[in-house]
């Protein structure tokens, strides 16, 4: 009971954005609105009224999901000692800019930016001490897309019920930034799991990643995990034996 007050507690003191984080979410929320919005403003000439509504619903698919992405991230990272900072990346905003103009808007490359962890004061018992835990920080960048994969499911029952084309656009955003946010580049989300740990980043790359994918056919949700997670289980089993298995063999 005690460690749930203390994670209640310090939700409440450290889970607030600062106005640094706050405009860098705005900034990116609405280049990446604008970017999924591209092609709809006006079909055969510019039509600023259907161009705004169309942006106003893009405003709100990318805010929901990038704010699940992070609330995620922020919540994970201080269940285990941290506190989560996010930071715009101002270079994939261009280039996602660059791509959507190039593009015509048909390609989507969807990522805000990264994060930034900071140690809470106070004693720390477990998971490390004097330095960064590369583990810890795997963990917390896979917390975002793991919530994105639940806000992904929540939309994919939601669509079963409704056939609104709001949310089938937020279904494929969310297919879309899952995938970009595995890659294992600077700054994705990817990029901290595999070098956090390897063996976590061939579990989590195609169980996740197949998953999402699966949301947007006709296979069911429960048939969906079941299938991403037996692939999770054979790549990563397919890695351990030709790369970890070799790297520490046992006694001869």
């Amino acid at each position: 009971m005690g460690e749930i007050v203390d994670y209640i507690d310090k939700v409440k003191r450290f889970y607030k954005l600062t106005p640094y984080e706050v405009r860098g979410l705005t900034i990116s929320i609405l280049v990446i609105a604008f970017i999924i919005s591209f092609k709809e403003w006006g079909t055969s000439s510019f039509d600023l009224a259907d161009g705004l509504f169309n942006l106003f619903n893009a405003v709100l698919i990318a805010a929901l999901s990038i704010l699940v992405h992070d609330m995620g991230q922020r919540l994970w990272g201080l269940a285990i000692g941290y506190r989560v900072e996010f930071k715009m990346w101002t270079f994939g905003l261009i280039i996602a800019l660059v791509l959507a103009f190039i593009s015509n808007g048909s390609l989507w490359f969807i990522m805000p930016g990264g994060f930034m962890i900071h140690h809470l004061a106070g004693p720390r018992l477990g998971w490390f001490r004097y330095g960064i835990n590369y583990f810890g920080q795997a963990m917390i960048a896979l917390a975002g897309p793991l919530f994105s994969l639940m806000l992904l499911i929540l939309l994919k029952i939601l669509s079963v019920f409704s056939s609104n084309p709001l949310i089938e656009k937020a279904i494929i955003f969310n297919v879309i930034y899952i995938i970009t946010c595995l890659l294992p580049l600077p700054p994705f989300d990817g990029s901290k799991i595999y070098f956090g740990s390897r063996m976590l980043y061939a579990f989590s790359l195609p169980a996740i990643i197949v998953a999402a994918v699966l949301m947007i056919t006709k296979v069911p949700i429960f048939l969906s995990l079941v299938i991403s997670f037996l692939v999770g289980i054979a790549l990563w089993l397919a890695y351990y034996i030709s790369f970890e298995n070799r790297a520490y063999p046992g006694p001869r």
